[in-house]
């Protein structure tokens, strides 16, 4: 009987495995990723409070540019006010300007006019107050000489007559007629000095003095202007 049974084949000799290397690991079957489970309840509340927040975020940036439009608007509203005014009180300033320009002419042509009108009346009135005025300080003159409008000599000399007693001037009183003198007007000398009554040379000064006082006026007005707006540029 053969007790050797079945012949079982050598293993071959294992050169090419590396003993000290670490085993390799088993590879698992891959598993599927797992899908997160919600209620159907939990998934309704959170996707409600989303549209709400996303509803309030869009109704504060709404309001936000709604108010930032109303603040331009605003703006440029108050430059359009702020340009009106500015022409409004440019044009207030020019009218008020003119007024007082036609009220001052008004005022001395009516002045004038009136003055030619007493002149006219009474040509002698105020030479009798001028003349009256000065012989008080010019009594001790030795003689003073009157020239006026030749028509007037004599009704001067009757009206001077009883003011020169009251006056108590001693001196010799010279009244001479010239052509050339307005009515209204004269002059009056003594050594050392004379008064001069000219009417149109009165109202030359006066007109003058008005033309001056309005361009003053006029140039504060300006100066004011330059004054308040802040984008004109002084040289320095």
């Amino acid at each position: 009987m053969n007790t050797m049974g079945k012949m079982v084949s050598p293993s071959k000799f294992l050169f090419d495995v590396d003993f000290a290397a670490p085993p390799e690991p088993e590879e698992l079957p891959s598993a599927e990723p797992e899908i997160p489970m919600i209620p159907v309840n939990e998934h309704n509340r959170l996707l409600q409070e989303a549209k709400a927040q996303a509803f309030e975020q869009g109704r504060m940036q709404a309001l936000q540019e709604h108010q930032s439009h109303q603040d331009r608007l605003l703006t440029e509203e108050v430059g359009h006010l702020v340009g009106a005014v500015g022409r409004v009180l440019g044009e207030l300033e020019e009218d008020q300007a003119a007024l007082e320009k036609d009220a001052a002419s008004l005022a001395f042509l009516v002045a004038r006019r009136l003055c030619a009108h007493l002149i006219a009346r009474q040509p002698l009135a105020e030479i009798v107050a001028l003349v009256s005025g000065a012989l008080g300080p010019l009594r001790r003159a030795p003689h003073l000489v009157i020239r006026i409008h030749e028509r007037d000599v004599e009704a001067l000399k009757k009206r001077l007559d009883p003011i020169v007693m009251e006056k108590g001037y001693d001196g010799r009183l010279v009244i001479l007629g010239e052509p050339d003198i307005a009515r209204g007007d004269c002059r009056i000398e003594w050594a050392d000095g004379g008064i001069i009554r000219d009417r149109k040379a009165l109202e030359r000064e006066i007109d003058a003095r008005i033309k001056a006082y309005l361009q003053a006026r006029a140039n504060e007005r300006q100066a004011g202007k330059v004054a308040a707006d802040p984008n004109t540029q002084r040289d320095e």
